[in-house]
This record gives C-alpha cells, structure tokens and sequence, in this order.
C-alpha cells in the first residue's frame, strides 16, 4: 500500500468550519476520501480529493533540491486539529492565499527544471520514499513524476481560481 499524499478542497467557508469543528472536519474528509476510493477519479481540475499517490516524498525532495517553493505543497501549512490521529503526521491546511501563492509558483517551474535535480543514487541514500518504477530506469520514473506535478499545478490551479483552501493529508 505505502504512504500517499493527499489534498482536499475546501471552500473558504469549509475551511473555516473545519477550524472550529474537528468532529465535522473529520466526516467530512473521511467522506470525500471513502467517495474518491469508490469511484473512477476525476480529473485534478474537478477532483474535490485529490492524490499524488506516492510520488510525494520525490517530488518534495526535487522541489527542495531545484530551491523550494514559498509555500509547501507537501507538509506546508497550519495543523488543522481533528478528532482521529493521522497515520502518519497531522493533516495540514493551506489557506486561500497559500494555495494562490504555491500555483503561481508550480505554474511557472516546469518539471524539467526540476527533473535536472534527478539523482536516483542520492535519493536512495538520503532514504527517499521510492516509486516501484525507480527499479525499472529512471526515464519511466521521471514520466511518473512529471504526470504527478503536472495535475498537482493543474489542481491547485484551479482551487486558487476559486478562493478554496487545501488540506494535506499523509495516509
């Protein structure tokens, strides 16, 4: 199974619920998560839940590597306190303004400049989470990758149109 990183949009006004309710914050999450796991998934520009599945911990590591970004697409943010501990960190929230920032910041850095910070030898050793493709050759890999930034950029393009805010999710 292993660890994916997931993003949930949320209106302003969800977002604000979910601040001062945990409880309803929790169900409604956990609902949008159920409804994504039971059906075909839609494309990032509709999708109210989204995954990057486990291209997360590769894609922060080249994110870094290439200089950051203003805002943390991966383990940015404020904890957003619910009632069930996460499996692996606290769920994170990205406010309106955070999610324009970080899409103005994936819209303007192509993966290629990114991809040039590929080193599978040091990604091994500095024990970053590894796709099942890294043992089949790292062109195969750098498609994987490309194809989960670009629908990151596509999704959080759109939530940025809108004025929704992003909760981040380690599962």
């Amino acid at each position: 199974m292993g660890i994916h990183c997931e993003y949930v949009r949320l209106s302003l006004a969800k977002l604000q619920r979910s601040l001062s309710d945990p409880s309803w914050a929790q169900d409604h999450i956990d609902e949008l998560g159920d409804a994504w796991a039971e059906e075909d998934s839609l494309p990032p520009e509709k999708a109210p839940y989204f995954s990057i599945e486990k291209s997360w911990h590769k894609l922060h590591h080249l994110i870094a590597a290439h200089g950051g970004m203003p805002v943390d697409v991966i383990h940015g943010g404020a904890e957003l306190p619910l009632e069930d501990d996460m499996d692996y960190g606290p769920a994170r929230y990205l406010t309106p303004e955070d999610v324009a920032r970080a899409s103005g910041c994936l819209a303007t850095t192509p993966f290629d400049e990114l991809a040039r910070h590929y080193d599978l030898a040091a990604m091994r050793s500095a024990e970053i989470y590894l796709l099942p493709e890294s043992e089949t050759g790292v062109p195969s890999d750098l498609d994987t990758l490309r194809h989960r930034y670009e629908e990151l950029a596509r999704f959080f393009s759109t939530v940025a149109t809108a004025g929704d805010g992003v909760v981040l999710v380690l599962a």
